[in-house]
């Protein structure tokens, strides 16, 4: 766990950071993204988790907006990084109020997964619930074999094809 103080400004918070042996921090709480958070060059990276896809681009972009929106990262900055899928963007050197950027930078990457991480668990709830009445009907939703007749014909294409009478064409 790391613990954050900005000067007073904000109460301390709890956050699940990994370091890697190089230094950075890799924060891993948000089911579609890791975020790298590079001290030693001042960038932020936002890595894909699985795939890369619109879903994963719309959130690496609505994290980067929020970060700009916050005044945390430069908006110049935002480019698309050197792996495959991944944004990254830069933020400055030191605070104009004399807080520690690094931890300005993480506390505010932490906020954003506060905001978004409930979406994607209410999204995840909803196909779960989906799944689960598609696959165990109650008694009012479910016939049992047999009640419901046979027809002789369904749907749009014959049994024994078309009849075509010596003509040849293509039917599909």
């Amino acid at each position: 766990m790391f613990t954050i103080d900005i000067k007073g400004v904000v109460p301390q918070k709890k956050i699940n950071i990994r370091k890697t042996l190089s230094g950075d921090l890799l924060l891993r709480e948000h089911p579609e993204v890791d975020v790298i958070v590079i001290p030693a060059k001042q960038k932020i990276l936002v890595l894909p988790k699985e795939e890369q896809n619109e879903h994963v681009y719309n959130t690496q972009d609505r994290l980067f907006k929020y970060m700009v929106k916050k005044g945390v990262v430069l908006p110049e900055s935002v480019i698309a990084g050197n792996v495959y899928g991944s944004l990254q963007g830069g933020f400055p050197q030191q605070a104009p109020g004399g807080e520690d950027p690094l931890q300005v930078v993480i506390y505010t990457l932490s906020n954003f997964f506060d905001e978004d991480v409930p979406k994607y668990n209410f999204e995840k709830d909803y196909e779960d619930k989906m799944e689960k009445e598609l696959l165990n009907p109650n008694i009012e939703d479910s016939t049992e074999l047999g009640e419901v007749p046979q027809e002789p014909y369904k749907g749009s294409i014959p049994k024994y094809g078309f009849p075509t009478r010596g003509i040849y064409r293509y039917n599909y």
